[in-house]
């Protein structure tokens, strides 16, 4: 290890600044977990979303959590300004600035950043701050990465590792720790299914409601419970497409920790690229994930962390369409083949559903929760 980084400290505290969203957050944490395994003195604090914050104590590899409430990325100061002001964000910046001076971190990594996030953490004092050599606010930090995201290859995940050789440390995938804890409640009297189908935030395209209401009704007979998830907004959305099944249960109000219990109990997810089909990664649960072709949104880029239990080819159960374009960003509706997810088929699924080989016929004692909208 780089005697003037890790080596000097024996006990560094580390902060890793990922406040955008779910997804973003699971495939940072084999850097976490990597970096516990090789410093085990680390004390590592993550800066996340409010939204994230609450999935930290499941987390044994992490020491706590410091909470954005939106103040730092775009796509989050609109709303935040919207409801407390200008004013009301410049005294949250000011509260938060000094809850990341309080903590006497020695070392700062932001896998992504905007300007106002990597301000703020030099702002803070932070003597080691380690970004990306890309953004045009790099003078922020000093150890930096010169990876192109864009340009590479590798999955979300893997660009992440590369911090480690910042700190002179091996760039190698650990696993993430996942616990759920005690408080399981009783398992539901059949094995279950998790669908996801709804996917209000637009950053990627989606398969259609109705294909999904289709595995759902295959799902029951062979003599699953179907379970639906969303947000506490998709209840309308929900209630009419799958309320033509009265037997699946639809919930949209659960907390994390309780999304996270109600998809390890599953025999398997099936869902859009989401938050919650990483979430079934890092709980170990088969899935299946939909994807759009185009190579900002891909799964080559955004696949779910392997494990030992996952097919060996991560396109076997990450589907993506195949058509004849090179695509960077979706061009929506000037694309002709616009909304290429719509092409995959349920046999293609079936398919993917097959390469886990034998699902158990699992209940695994974290019975769905019964939540507002469900």
């Amino acid at each position: 290890m780089a005697d003037w980084r890790l080596a000097h400290l024996s006990h560094p505290t580390i902060l890793i600044v990922r406040n955008d969203g779910l997804g973003d957050f699971v495939v940072t944490l084999p850097l976490v977990a990597s970096l516990k395994r090789q410093v085990p003195a680390a004390r590592v604090f993550v800066l996340v979303s409010a939204a994230v914050a609450e999935l930290v104590p499941l987390l044994p590899d992490i020491e706590g959590a410091i909470v954005d409430r939106g103040l730092l990325l775009k796509r989050h100061r609109k709303a935040f300004t919207a409801i407390e002001g200008r004013q009301g964000r410049r005294m949250g910046r000011h509260r938060l600035q000094a809850d990341i001076e309080s903590h006497g971190f020695d070392l700062a990594i932001l896998p992504y950043a905007e300007a106002a996030s990597a301000a703020l953490i030099h702002r803070a004092g932070i003597p080691l701050r380690a970004g990306s050599l890309r953004r045009h606010f790099f003078w922020r930090f000093n150890l930096f990465n010169r990876e192109s995201r864009r340009a590479s290859p590798d999955p979300e995940w893997a660009l992440n590792l590369g911090y480690l050789e910042l700190l002179g440390l091996r760039r190698e995938f650990a696993f993430p720790r996942f616990q759920l804890g005690p408080a399981v409640p009783a398992a539901p009297p059949r094995p279950y299914v998790v669908i996801h189908p709804h996917k209000r935030s637009g950053t990627a395209l989606a398969w259609p409601g109705e294909n999904f209401l289709a595995m759902a009704r295959e799902a029951m007979e062979d003599g699953d419970e179907v379970v639906v998830i969303g947000d506490p907004q998709d209840g309308p959305v929900l209630t009419r497409l799958f309320g033509v099944l009265p037997e699946a249960r639809i919930l949209t109000g659960l907390s994390l920790p309780q999304l996270a219990r109600v998809i390890a109990g599953a025999r398997y997810f099936l869902g859009n690229s989401s938050g919650p089909l990483h979430l079934a990664a890092l709980a170990g649960t088969p899935h299946v994930g939909l994807y759009p072709q185009n190579r900002v949104d891909a799964p080559a880029r955004w696949r779910t962390l392997p494990s030992e239990g996952s097919p060996a080819e991560f396109r076997e159960y990450l589907l993506a369409p195949q058509f004849p374009k090179n695509c960077v960003k979706c061009e929506r509706e000037r694309c002709p083949y616009f909304n290429c997810v719509a092409s995959l088929t349920a046999e293609e699924v079936r398919g993917a559903l097959r390469s886990w080989g034998n699902l158990p016929k699992r209940v695994g004692g974290n019975a769905p929760i019964r939540a507002s909208g469900g």
